[in-house]
């Protein structure tokens, strides 16, 4: 059976599921890793590494902590920073004005990443940064850019897990994207403002749409203004 995306959403739509930052639980553990890590994330770098696995477990993603000997995981992100961190678009720019071409690039990024290994298991069993950590991982270090996704939002939206179904998701989020800053602009408001008119000040029209998936579908957010669950 094919699965359809949601409908496209609205601002109004927005302002009546997304909570006011500070009552979505997962606002002060995105908040405290990016004051850690500051505005240029670095995933070369071994310490905004194990940051990133901290602020990753909070976010439900359960990358195992190393014991003794090479961190896995750290290891893992500076060899993928290292090869595709010029390939991702500049941070300034914004999900509704990607191109196709930078749209691939942060999909081609997807790919190698999620299948990255981020921990080996006590039997030695390896376990791999994932889909979901990888798409994380990308908001992180490019937030006004990417819309991250979880298990159930990447079968609503992309179809799948891999590389071609991020793809497709964000293709989809960025025509959102486009439509919510064309409202937005009816009402006078510039990109960056619409976060702030919605009372959620750090998150981008990017963050905003994963927020409102993750609370129409995954069912996380679990209040909305009115205080009824979504």
């Amino acid at each position: 059976m094919r699965i359809e995306p949601p409908p496209p959403p609205t601002l109004a739509v927005l302002e009546s599921i997304l909570p006011e930052y500070g009552k979505f639980p997962f606002d002060r553990t995105l908040e405290g890793a990016r004051n850690d890590i500051g505005s240029r994330p670095d995933l070369a770098n071994p310490e905004h590494a194990k940051r990133l696995r901290i602020w990753l477990n909070q976010w439900l993603c359960r990358i195992g902590y190393p014991g003794m000997g090479n961190d896995v995981f750290a290891d893992s992100l500076a060899s993928w920073w290292r090869g595709f961190k010029d390939t991702l678009p500049p941070q300034s720019d914004g999900l509704a004005k990607l191109t196709d071409v930078q749209l691939r690039a942060v999909s081609d990024a997807y790919g190698d990443l999620y299948v990255r290994r981020a921990a080996i298991g006590r039997t030695g069993r390896t376990r791999r940064v994932g889909p979901t950590a990888a798409a994380k991982l990308l908001y992180f270090v490019r937030p006004a850019a990417v819309t991250a996704w979880d298990n159930a939002i990447s079968l609503r939206t992309g179809g799948g897990r891999d590389e071609a179904a991020f793809l497709k998701h964000l293709t989809t989020c960025r025509v959102w994207a486009a439509s919510l800053e064309a409202e937005g602009r009816q009402l006078g408001l510039e990109s960056d403002e619409i976060g702030p008119y919605l009372n959620r000040p750090t998150s981008s029209v990017a963050k905003l749409i994963d927020e409102w998936l993750y609370a129409t579908i995954t069912g996380g957010l679990g209040v909305s203004r009115t205080g009824a669950t979504p």
